[in-house]
């Protein structure tokens, strides 16, 4: 499952970074902040969760004096009120819990607590998550798999589209979908595709851009107990295996995911976020359910 925290990772860096992007003229005060990348999934034990520090605006960060080593991290099971340290991995530069004796549930709240030291400041945050009801699945054989040429068609000569379906989690209506081309190089990319053209310069100056795509459902019908998504081909960019990882997302990771890019109004005010965490953090506690599937394009 590395692979998952990874790519919840991207969503977190992108949060911490995109506040040097801005070309606006902001208040030069800057307000230390932990920047929580909190990811937990049912059945699984706890890992891989992130704790940085920001940084001021239009300073160039330095990725290896981000990492907080010394939080106080903890989470609680608010049905029992069990409490479960967290220990660094300096490997990893992420916490985790060593403890057998414990996974996380489906369908159950808990609380992360953190305080930490930022420059001179002690900072303290809390968050609560529920976790997804169990249940959600990839329909494997309603779903593209195998192996299926660059914009295949039918019988009646019209494009197939990479079919996904799912079973869904009770009550959750926030489906995130992640792309990757495993093969992704300029000589795998699609130059002859049928959207844009692309120079190989290009490709390989914007690599990551084609090899990493993200796709989402939401707004699911509550009652519903499958959905049906195509994958149209303007995500598909190489010649290549491909790994579609799809979520049951909480409602802390759906607000964060579909807000932290879009923190600027049309007039040029900012407004914040939509980040369920109390107190001096940033980012996202949220909490899971994934699923894979793989699949090859091929000529």
């Amino acid at each position: 499952m590395k692979h998952i925290k990874v790519l919840a990772l991207f969503f977190s860096l992108g949060f911490l970074f995109s506040c040097g992007e801005s070309v606006v003229e902001l208040d030069k005060t800057y307000e230390p902040k932990i920047v929580l990348n909190a990811i937990i999934y049912p059945g699984q034990k706890v890992s891989g969760i992130s704790v940085t520090k920001n940084i001021p605006i239009n300073t160039q960060p330095n990725p290896l004096t981000l990492f907080i080593s010394d939080a106080d991290l903890s989470i609680t099971d608010l049905s029992s009120g069990k409490s479960y340290k967290l220990t660094y991995n300096s490997t990893k530069l992420s916490y985790e819990y060593k403890g057998s004796d414990w996974l996380v549930d489906y369908d159950k709240s808990y609380k992360l607590s953190i305080s930490a030291r930022v420059e001179i400041t002690t900072l303290t945050a809390t968050s609560i998550t529920k976790t997804p009801k169990k249940g959600f699945s990839i329909i494997d054989e309603e779903t593209v798999s195998g192996e299926i040429q660059y914009r295949e068609t039918d019988s009646e000569g019209k494009v197939k589209e990479l079919s996904l379906k799912l079973n869904l989690s009770p009550e959750t209506n926030y489906y995130p979908i992640s792309l990757v081309a495993l093969d992704a190089g300029d000589s795998t990319f699609i130059y002859d595709n049928s959207y844009v053209e692309v120079k190989k310069d290009d490709v390989i100056k914007n690599l990551e851009r084609y090899k990493y795509i993200q796709r989402q459902i939401q707004n699911v019908n509550p009652a519903a107990l499958t959905v049906d998504f195509d994958i149209n081909w303007i995500s598909i960019w190489f010649y290549s295996r491909y790994r579609m990882i799809v979520y049951a997302a909480d409602d802390n990771f759906r607000l964060y995911n579909l807000t932290y890019r879009s923190v600027q109004e049309f007039d040029g005010n900012f407004h914040e976020p939509k980040i369920n965490i109390q107190g001096d953090a940033i980012g996202v506690f949220g909490s899971m359910i994934a699923d894979t599937v793989y699949f090859k394009v091929k000529k």
